[in-house]
């Protein structure tokens, strides 16, 4: 039944990005709400304690990671998905919340949170820079390296700079 899920998550995934409709893009000069997907539980970890690190607990952080298995509260799983590749129930408040940003700390998503993040009305998106990637964001850099950290503190620093002169 899975495999049914993944063609219908790739072909609705497809579907939204040929009916996506180019949006305004609004740069978030005060965040409050941020939302983090993430494909793995340590990715989204570290990213949590890097956007906790700046803001403190002055944001809500809202969104999760990618898991076969519905083994935690913050993972998202292909079970959270209906057999027609549609989001749940499960997604509504990260879907319907008005986030400020949306970050994403990896250069591959699996189609279940690429889907996710064309789903989300969200105004400004960002992470780092791939192929796949390029059409969903609106604010990108190349990484350096492996490590994560690294570069989300790069990438936080853009966004402060940018922060400060709009």
């Amino acid at each position: 039944m899975k495999w049914i899920k993944d063609k219908m998550i790739v072909w609705q995934l497809e579907r939204a990005i040929k009916s996506k409709k180019k949006a305004e893009v609004q740069f978030p000069t005060n965040p409050r709400r941020v939302g983090i997907l993430a494909s793995s539980k340590e990715e989204f970890i570290e990213t949590k304690e890097v956007l906790r690190k700046i803001w403190g607990f002055h944001i809500r952080i809202i969104g999760g990671y990618f898991s076969e298995e519905d083994s935690d509260v913050e993972a998202i799983s292909p079970v959270h998905f209906s057999n027609w590749g549609l989001p749940t129930d499960y997604f509504n408040e990260f879907l319907e919340e008005k986030l400020d940003f949306i970050l994403v700390p990896t250069l591959h998503l699996s189609p279940y949170l690429r889907y996710l993040l064309l789903a989300n009305n969200s105004k400004f998106k960002m992470g780092f820079y791939s192929k796949e990637n390029s059409p969903l964001l609106d604010f990108m850099i190349k990484t350096e390296g492996e490590n994560l950290k690294p570069n989300l503190d790069k990438l936080m620093a853009y966004f402060k700079k940018i922060k400060e002169k709009c």
